[in-house]
């Protein structure tokens, strides 16, 4: 029945369009369309999902040379009351006794060129996979450990084939050593392009904004409220979006691609708007701190902070004229602002308009108002990137399905970690749209309701604070909040299925947990969809 299920995977992975990685969602749901058609029982659903993840793996995987594999054992397969072997920082050291499988399943792939690592747990996997050395794995292990170590490779987009041990157990389990050596002697002269490196690539946009550089590029003639201006792009703040223009740029472009000064006066102008936009969201919102600082129109006066401002929009919009891409690639690229800078401002608007008259909220129109104030910078940085790198009309579209759940999530984190930030229950409670607030209200009784609408309405952010706390705890709100950032997240990776250029969705899998972490739940660091897809695959 495998050998069946093997075959049916294998010819429906070629006949496809698929293109990896793919989510542990998307692996199920062919999973189950393969069974149908077989006309087998769910009870291979999982086993079949781990199948279809290696075929779409595989033939990428063979073409990365063997120093740049990493090849995964278990501890369990030796007998632990009587193997000689000792462990250091990294795992076990195999004495190559021979009484168990692992010492030969080690020289063989050492031989070959291979890291191999005899370890338990994700954490060196983890340490590894970051250091950018491992272009590929091949994973032995029971169930648990491979779900573990899932979303790790998945955030590198890290080409992967995973074997499950014959049996689970902590001592004496064996692992179908034909299927492992087949693995490990996987080799192909297909050449590939390696992933971008994104922590050079995101020192070089770091770069771009220190004052030295900024002087070079914006167009000051060292007059007072230019110099404010220059300082303000220089001040702190995590480049996430001028990253994503120039990230997307290099990835069309090509990794090795020397980055232009066109992509540059792209990354600077997404920034310009950005910053643009922070200076009149403090002003509207009354806030006092930006960056560890008075807001700059606290230190400036609001007149001036306005124009600094509106100098800035301009200034982004001079830079995408002046960028040195065609006619057609700029006329793109100046609607595609207009449209965020209008979008990101029918946000603000919306939220403006709802602290005239402050009152409960349904979580529909808060996260609609993250999705317009803040997806639309995600939208316009990609789009330009990739306008400039030779992306057509359908890329524009997945993009912005792409942005909008990136956005919604990113913002529902930092709604959480705002709403938790404070020491006191006055800080909970900010007049502005709140996941946290309005989950906290669909939970509240009538009488709870109809007070914390009072006090909201009075200005007693304090009472209403404490009130609002309690209920969060009580009624496990975090959890909520935190399972609809889940939801978005996997939106995002969703909207990246009709994808067809590998290294673009690689890139856009890397960014999405770049930006929005790895473990995502900040509860349990545990990916439940990949562990259910897993948990109960027959042993081979």
């Amino acid at each position: 029945m495998r050998c069946r299920i093997r075959d049916e995977v294998r010819r429906y992975a070629e006949a496809s369009d698929l293109i990896p990685p793919l989510s542990a969602e998307e692996l199920l749901f062919h999973a189950g369309h393969i069974l149908g058609r077989m006309d087998l029982q769910s009870r291979y659903l999982h086993f079949t999902a781990v199948l279809m993840g290696n075929a779409l793996w595989k033939d990428r995987l063979a073409a990365v040379p063997f120093h740049r594999r990493v090849l995964l054992l278990p501890q369990c397969l030796r007998n632990r009351e009587t193997c000689p072997a000792q462990t250091d920082a990294l795992g076990l050291v195999c004495e190559q006794c021979g009484s168990c499988q692992t010492g030969s399943l080690q020289a063989e792939a050492e031989a070959l060129g291979y890291v191999t690592l005899i370890a338990e747990g994700t954490t060196v996997v983890t340490r590894l996979l970051e250091t950018g050395k491992i272009d590929a794995v091949i994973g032995i292990g029971c169930l648990d450990s491979l779900v573990k170590s899932f979303p790790y490779a998945s955030a590198g987009a890290i080409p992967g084939i995973a074997i499950p041990l014959n049996s689970n157990g902590c001592d004496r389990t064996t692992v179908d050593a034909d299927r492992a050596r087949e693995a490990i002697h996987l080799f192909s002269k297909r050449k590939i392009e390696k992933h971008a490196d994104l922590d050079r690539m995101r020192s070089d946009v770091i770069h771009w904004f220190e004052m030295e550089s900024l002087s070079e590029l914006l167009e000051l003639d060292n007059t007072a409220n230019e110099r404010i201006a220059c300082e303000w792009m220089a001040a702190g703040g995590k480049r996430w979006r001028p990253f994503l223009a120039a990230c997307i740029h290099q990835t069309l472009k090509g990794p090795e691609t020397v980055m232009s000064e066109t992509i540059k006066y792209l990354a600077v102008a997404v920034e310009c708007f950005h910053k643009a936009s922070l200076i009149h969201d403090d002003i509207e919102d009354n806030d006092t701190v930006r960056y560890g600082k008075p807001t700059l129109h606290l230190q400036q006066g609001i007149p001036v902070a306005l124009n600094i401002g509106d100098l800035l929009i301009g200034e982004g919009y001079r830079l995408i004229a002046e960028c040195g891409a065609t006619a057609s690639q700029k006329e793109r690229m100046l609607s595609v602002a207009a449209k965020g800078h209008r979008d990101l401002c029918l946000g603000q608007g919306e939220e403006l308009g709802w602290t005239r008259n402050p009152g409960p909220l349904p979580t529909t129109r808060v996260l609609d108002i993250f999705r317009r104030k803040t997806s639309p910078a995600f939208e316009v940085a990609l789009n330009l990137g990739a306008i400039c790198g030779g992306a057509d009309q359908d890329c524009q579209g997945m993009i912005r399905d792409f942005s909008d759940a990136l956005g919604i999530a990113y913002q529902i984190r930092d709604d959480i970690e705002d709403g938790l930030g404070g020491t006191r229950a006055a800080d909970f409670f900010t007049l502005r749209p709140s996941l946290l607030v309005s989950l906290a209200l669909e939970k509240a009784d009538a009488p709870s309701r109809i007070k914390i609408d009072g006090l909201m309405k009075t200005g007693s952010r304090s009472e209403a604070g404490q009130i609002l706390m309690d209920i969060v705890r009580e009624n496990a709100i975090l959890d909520e909040a935190w399972d609809r950032f889940e939801r978005y997240k996997k939106e995002a990776l969703h909207a990246l299925s009709p994808l067809q250029n590998h290294e673009l969705k690689c890139l856009l899998y890397r960014i999405v947990y770049k930006i929005l972490g790895i473990a995502g739940t900040g509860r349990t660091g545990k990916h439940p969809a990949m562990r259910e897809s897993l948990q109960s695959i027959p042993a081979e």
